[in-house]
């Protein structure tokens, strides 16, 4: 028995370290797994190369569409000198230019594409053979040809950038241009992301929220855009003013015209009758009073038009504004989420690691008494057997 007390403590000492290196790996894996739990990742989802290339390209075609319907307008009106023909040169340019601004700047980079390419086609078919086929008179041809070179174009732009999804879109499109024909240089269109979605096309959404840098640099790249266009499209809004309020240039030169006839009466009876000077001078009066009223409200009218410019495009950049607030509240809101979500993934993952290892623990503890206790009853038992034995 004096053996068996000397062999108890050593035995106990080393179930206990056997215990404790078993548990020191489980304890370790619990502490790393819990730090790759509690690891948050931002929640954005930048947008692919495919949306990036969409939005620049679709952006440089806009650019390149204004000028050349800008060229094209302008040279019509040098082939017939009809002044209706010269209004709806001015008319077609500002609506195709403001137009082509609005849907290339949208927030989707797929959606201002299909946009755009749609209003391309539409501008073709309008000038080609719907509503405008003899806007231009003689400047027509210019025109047409440079508006099927335009679609052609933006067809190209689509399927470069599309790929193998161009065919489904494809038909959207032509579906869209066939049902909904441009009627007038207003250029009123159904919106077409609207259609897109009761198309069933919202299977595949148009996305619209980058990274961060991504909504800046497209908020810098879109007032670039307006701070070039803006002040050529309030020009033409003031000659359009001026236009419908019956002035141009004949009407200018027959004023000039009339000055200058009145002051060569004025010198040419001021040495026969002061009376008829009294009376030339009083005409005159008349005369310059009429144009000076003319031209007051002439500039009063182009003043409202430049109002409400500056008003749109201080609606838009409040628009736009509140576009990337809200995106910007979207993501910090999914990424509060996502930290609850995680956290408590983390608290349920490190109570089962805890159970299990108080279970270990136990199973351990139980296996190391029943061993304690049992080695000192064999022990006796084993010595007296060999005792009993016979020598």
């Amino acid at each position: 028995m004096d053996c068996v007390h000397r062999v108890k403590p050593p035995a106990r000492m080393q179930a206990a370290r056997h215990a404790a290196s078993r548990a020191a790996p489980l304890l370790a894996a619990l502490a790393l797994a819990g730090c790759s739990v509690f690891s948050i990742k931002s929640p954005e989802v930048p947008l692919t190369a495919r949306e990036q290339e969409a939005r620049l390209l679709t952006r440089d075609y806009a650019s390149r569409f204004a000028a050349t319907v800008t060229r094209s307008t302008d040279a019509a009106p040098a082939a017939a000198d009809d002044p209706a023909v010269r209004s709806r040169a001015l008319r077609l340019k500002l609506g195709a230019v403001t137009e082509i601004t609005r849907t290339s700047t949208g927030l989707s980079p797929i959606g201002s594409l299909i946009d755009t390419w749609a209003f391309a086609l539409q501008f073709r078919d309008f000038l080609a053979a719907g509503a405008g086929a003899d806007l231009l008179g003689g400047g027509q041809p210019d025109i047409r040809d440079a508006a099927g070179t335009l679609a052609e174009d933006a067809d190209r732009l689509a399927r470069g950038v599309l790929g193998g999804d161009y065919p489904r879109y494809h038909a959207f499109v032509a579906g869209y241009v066939r049902h909904y024909p441009l009627q007038n240089l207003d250029f009123v269109r159904p919106s077409v992301l609207s259609e897109w979605v009761a198309d069933g096309g919202d299977k595949t959404p148009l996305r619209s929220v980058g990274t961060v840098a991504q909504a800046l640099g497209d908020v810098s790249d879109r007032m670039r855009i307006y701070g070039e266009r803006v002040p050529i499209v309030s020009l033409w809004h003031a000659q359009l003013a001026l236009d419908r309020a019956g002035f141009d240039d004949a009407t200018y030169q027959n004023a000039l015209h009339n000055i200058d006839a009145q002051l060569e009466r004025i010198s040419t009876l001021a040495d026969t009758s002061p009376t008829l000077v009294h009376e030339a001078i009083a005409d005159l009066r008349a005369s310059l009073l009429e144009s000076s009223q003319r031209l007051d409200a002439s500039s009063m009218r182009i003043l409202r038009t430049l109002h409400s410019e500056r008003e749109a495009l201080a609606a838009n950049i409040t628009a736009e504004r509140e576009g990337i607030i809200a995106a910007f509240d979207t993501q910090r809101a999914r990424m509060s989420a996502d930290a609850q979500t995680l956290v408590a993934n983390a608290v349920d993952t490190s109570w089962r690691e805890l159970r299990k290892l108080v279970r270990e623990a136990l199973l351990l503890t139980t296996l190391l008494a029943l061993v304690i206790l049992g080695l000192p009853f064999t022990a006796g038992y084993l010595v007296g057997r060999r005792r009993k034995e016979p020598v």
